[in-house]
């Protein structure tokens, strides 16, 4: 059978057969969410983060699992991704998955006060990081006859903030995840993107707490009226990586709590909890 007319790789076969989950970001509040959920599902997953310290502090939160595996990489380096790549080949290591969640965050900074040093930062983190990880971890799921990546975006890559790197950033991932899906298909590769609205991640609990962020402002904005849990966008990964999405590539989950239905609709949501006095249209 040639390689355009292979079926999707069973995923439950590549975990059974010890492959490995590859999350990047993996220390971070979500990307830890995102470890501790494939973990539960029965995956071998390989943890990267920048630093050893971060990572320590992820088998701290998680406990002693043999399972896990750590290791410090710096997405934003071509060189260091395909040696960490070549390694895990080099001791048969097979890799069945990619969950590409390490980012760079950003405070919201006028366009024409933007640091280039910054937004260059940023994109090397948040686009070429995972650009970098797709290519070298996706030929090795190429050679084990195919697997799963998920990108991590954001609502941003729908409805852009003003956030002049971050923003764009995640718009350009949310193309990459569509390029390389048409692309790695044939390889048997299903890509996919999670798009996670305001998360109550550690980070945003730190600026609420600090008064940098209004929890109630955020929370009205959504249709559920409520934030993100960090478990919600790990569900969706877990669904994207297993057999259950084996019919789904190319596609991008927004986990927003409706952000995206009704941040838009300004005063006309309030017009509607309260009814309208006399049916009119309010346009």
């Amino acid at each position: 059978m040639s390689d355009t007319k292979r079926q999707a790789t069973p995923m439950a076969r590549l975990r059974e057969a010890g492959a490995r989950i590859v999350v990047t970001g993996a220390a971070g509040g979500i990307g830890s969410g995102i470890v501790e959920r494939l973990l539960a599902d029965g995956w071998r997953v390989l943890a990267l983060d920048l630093t050893p310290a971060s990572l320590e502090g992820l088998r701290a939160r998680i406990g002693a699992d043999d399972r896990l595996a750590v290791a410090a990489l710096d997405v934003s380096s071509p060189d260091a991704v395909e040696r960490c790549s070549r390694d895990l080949a080099g001791r048969g290591v097979a890799v069945a998955g990619l969950v590409n969640a390490a980012g760079i965050l950003q405070d919201a900074v006028p366009l024409l006060e933007m640091d280039l040093d910054h937004q260059r930062k940023v994109w090397d983190v948040n686009y070429f990081g995972a650009f970098h990880c797709t290519k070298w971890f996706g030929a090795m799921m190429a050679g084990n006859g195919g697997g799963a990546i998920v990108n991590i975006t954001s609502i941003n890559e729908r409805r852009p903030l003003p956030l002049h790197a971050y923003a764009p950033s995640k718009v350009a991932l949310g193309a990459l995840t569509r390029l390389s899906a048409g692309e790695l298909g044939a390889k048997s590769i299903r890509v996919n993107a999670v798009a996670p609205g305001f998360t109550r991640t550690p980070a945003l609990q730190a600026k609420m707490d600090s008064g940098k962020r209004d929890a109630r402002v955020l929370e009205k904005a959504s249709a559920m009226g409520r934030l993100v849990e960090i478990e919600e966008i790990a569900s969706v990964v877990s669904f994207l990586i297993s057999d259950g999405s084996s019919g789904v590539s190319g596609a991008s989950i927004p986990v927003d709590a409706g952000w995206l239905t009704t941040s838009h609709w300004m005063n006309f949501g309030n017009l509607l909890a309260a009814g309208s006095a006399n049916g009119e249209d309010t346009a």
